[in-house]
């Protein structure tokens, strides 16, 4: 099918303006106010793990200015050597006294919740994207194979979604993770260091292992919809008309068949992140997660005995940016299915 150019489409009385899918997509997305909002939501929490990535927010790691000086007095009166390193320090609930850095209070090693909540973002934001982007490969790929190609290739790939699907989810997720955490892996991957280049301190283990048992585990929903929508575009006329003219199996793959498929992809992909963040919790939570860098995972389970002393700011804090990202995220999705599903005319 080819892209209708609508610059050359005059409006005028009794006619009609022709456009592309993609800007029939766009202008129903438009009309829904709130998948706007909730769009621009998702922007903001875009940027606040830009600049965690790339800035970072130093102060989440210092004392506040305003009560640094009196625990380094008693800091030292016990004998610690302080040497600007973090130092056990009593946690402080919310606050203006330290200007923003205590605005939501202080954890017991004295950092900002406010500050390490926002640098949290970056990690599920990089659990997100690429365990999707690897679960949609896996069950995009595997969906084309067994729908266009059939026979005992189907049967095989029928065979393992039905397997994995037959394994409770958040067990089959300890499984991989403690393989990859625990076994001979983890220490092959804390000595390699390719052209001098120290792998695991770029990219910590923990985040790794988030990754790839995410996309491992979460595949099977959209192999599933691409195989049955496969079977289901391979049988229509222009599909036919292309293959009598001689077309391989992949030309007609990728330019006949994924086209009309697509719309499926990018939906999958947005329930896919919002599952891999929550996953990223809960197995930080259970102690294979992220190790290294600052989580709501990590905010979470660390919070989890200190509720019963009355320190709840942190849960709070963590529980609130992952219900806003998540909501967005969720909110956003439903709008693009119903700006790319065809059968919709509005």
């Amino acid at each position: 099918m080819t892209a209708v150019d609508v610059s050359a489409v005059v409006p005028g009385p009794g006619r009609t303006v022709a456009r592309t899918p993609r800007q029939e997509a766009w202008r129903r997305f438009k009309k829904d106010r709130l998948g706007l909002f909730f769009l621009a939501v998702v922007g903001v929490y875009v940027v606040i793990a830009l600049w965690a990535a790339c800035v970072g927010w130093g102060g989440s790691y210092e004392i506040a200015g305003q009560v640094r000086p009196a625990y380094e007095a008693s800091m030292q009166q016990l004998g610690f050597e302080l040497d600007g390193k973090p130092y056990p320090q009593t946690q402080t609930g919310p606050s203006t006294a330290g200007g923003s850095y205590t605005w939501l209070g202080t954890d017991k090693l004295g950092r900002s919740i406010l500050y390490r909540g926002l640098q949290s973002t970056k990690v599920a934001f990089t659990v997100g994207t690429f365990g999707a982007l690897l679960s949609v490969v896996i069950g995009m790929t595997l969906g084309l194979l067994a729908g266009l190609l059939g026979g005992w290739v189907d049967r095989v790939v029928v065979f393992l979604y039905s397997s994995l699907a037959s394994i409770p989810y958040l067990l089959l997720m300890l499984a991989i993770a403690f393989v990859i955490r625990k076994g001979p892996f983890a220490t092959r991957y804390d000595e390699w260091a390719p052209w001098g280049w120290d792998v695991s301190e770029a990219i910590s283990l923990g985040l790794l292992n988030l990754v790839v048992v995410i996309g491992l585990t979460s595949w099977v929903t959209l192999c599933r919809l691409v195989r049955a929508e496969v079977f289901k575009v391979r049988e229509l006329d222009y599909v036919n008309a292309a293959r009598s003219l001689g077309f391989g199996t992949w030309r007609i793959a990728f330019r006949h068949v994924l086209p009309n498929v697509f719309h499926l992809v990018i939906i999958n992909f947005s329930l896919t992140f919002v599952i891999a963040i929550k996953s990223e919790v809960i197995l930080t939570f259970l102690g294979v997660g992220v190790d290294k860098e600052p989580s709501w995972g990590q905010t979470i389970a660390g919070a989890n005995n200190e509720l019963m002393v009355g320190f709840w700011w942190p849960l709070i804090v963590a529980g609130s940016l992952l219900f806003g990202l998540t909501l967005a995220v969720n909110y956003v999705g439903d709008a693009l299915r119903d700006a790319l599903d065809p059968k919709l005319k509005t």
